[in-house]
């Protein structure tokens, strides 16, 4: 009897990182609406996992499932949607209550009258943002769209503030999360997953309010896994589509030699610096980690015979509660620096004039600060649509840079 090899689980992997997200729509577009129709049918996205604004991206994703040819255009319609001014609302009622912000005097009920129930802290009042991830998402098709067999899990992360670990709350089939990991900073709790996990995920943190879940609190889940990949191999993923949002080129400002910091830094330069190492983690070592596995299993095959990798996950199981397994994986990631869009699109000035009277004054600020300063701290908080249109097509162009890759990769 002829013996048929199982098709491989594709994972979807997203990362974090603010406004920057809307790159992630241009490339999910790319592989919907792009690629040829033979090779259409066969880019499935079992397995979805995605941290900060990757897991609200993750999770419209998984709530169209269903309709996979209309996940990329209705993703990137959510976010040309975007006005700045109905994203951030930065008022005098904000402002007075900023010196209890910075103190942590705010009481539950203050903040539940300003920012809404569950919300704590965070400079921005974002109640607009949050009605769009609420009213944007059908939140019930995440659901039956897992129980019809669109996709098989997924899985968003968050900081938890009061330990300081990750939680993954993973939406699976059989509602049964087995033993995650052996690192004690990173737990997996089965939910079934709703607006507040996707917000909690991506509340950047002294900027978004922190979200409240069955009385615990909760901030970016990027802060320490920006990039879950370990997530999608715990839930079975054969192989990795990854999108990941730092580019790997040096800014143009930073290669110019004369640029130097002469005096202290601003703080928007500072916040910027922190949430790059907050939020932007070696996403490039974790996967040449993953290519060293590929590689061990292959040379010992090699030299000890067919018989090795089992006897090697034996042993490897017993002291990390997994084997090893062949990932396969595909990486795409912005040909260009996004902080320097960012910067550019603020000196347009057209953002600036659409974010109202406090926000507006703040941003032309960062913009007189000069390009660098700002720039990445800018690049996290643009959610207007003119900065998100650039980025999707930067998506989508730098996917059809690896055309052939991509129809090569879903072809297995």
């Amino acid at each position: 009897m002829a013996q048929y090899k199982k098709a491989p689980l594709t994972a979807l992997v997203l990362s974090g990182g603010g406004a920057r997200g809307a790159y992630e729509a241009g490339v999910i577009k790319y592989i919907r609406d792009e690629l040829p129709a033979r090779i259409k049918p066969h880019v499935r996205l079992e397995i979805l996992c995605g941290s900060s604004v990757g897991a609200i991206n993750c999770c419209y994703i998984a709530a169209h499932s269903h309709v996979p040819e209309a996940q990329g255009q209705g993703l990137s319609d959510m976010w040309m949607g975007l006005r700045i001014d109905k994203v951030y609302q930065l008022g005098m009622r904000e402002v007075i209550n900023l010196p209890k912000f910075l103190l942590g005097s705010r009481g539950r009920g203050e903040l539940d009258d300003i920012l809404g129930p569950g919300r704590l802290g965070g400079l921005f009042n974002t109640s607009p943002m949050e009605e769009m991830v609420k009213n944007e998402i059908p939140w019930k098709r995440v659901r039956k769209n897992l129980f019809e067999g669109h996709f098989k899990a997924l899985a968003i992360n968050a900081t938890h503030i009061r330990t300081g670990r990750t939680h993954v709350f993973v939406e699976r089939e059989g509602d049964v999360v087995k033993p995650w990991s052996t690192d004690p900073q990173v737990e997996a709790h089965a939910v079934e997953i709703g607006p507040n996990h996707a917000l909690a995920s991506a509340a950047i943190p002294w900027i978004f309010p922190a979200v409240s879940i069955n009385g615990e609190i909760f901030s970016d889940g990027s802060i320490k896994l920006n990039t879950p990949i370990s997530p999608a191999l715990r839930l079975g993923a054969d192989r990795l589509f990854v999108i990941n949002l730092k580019s790997e080129e040096m800014p143009a400002w930073q290669k110019n030699p004369e640029v130097r910091i002469d005096a202290f830094p601003s703080a928007a330069y500072l916040l910027g610096k922190i949430l790059n190492a907050l939020l932007m983690d070696k996403t490039a070592y974790d996967l040449m980690r993953l290519h060293r596995y590929n590689a061990i299993l292959k040379m010992g095959e090699r030299s000890f015979g067919e018989g090795f990798s089992s006897v090697f996950n034996r042993l490897m199981t017993e002291s990390r509660g997994a084997p090893y397994r062949h990932i396969d994986t595909f990486e795409v990631g912005p040909s260009v620096d996004i902080a320097e869009i960012a910067s550019r699109h603020l000196q347009q000035g057209s953002v600036a004039a659409r974010a109202g009277s406090l926000v507006g004054p703040l941003l032309r600020r960062f913009g007189d600060i000069g390009v660098g300063q700002a720039s990445d701290l800018l690049s996290y908080l643009l959610f207007d649509h003119e900065f998100a249109s650039e980025l999707i097509h930067l998506g989508m162009n730098d996917a059809d840079a690896k055309r052939s890759q991509i129809i090569e990769f879903f072809s297995v």
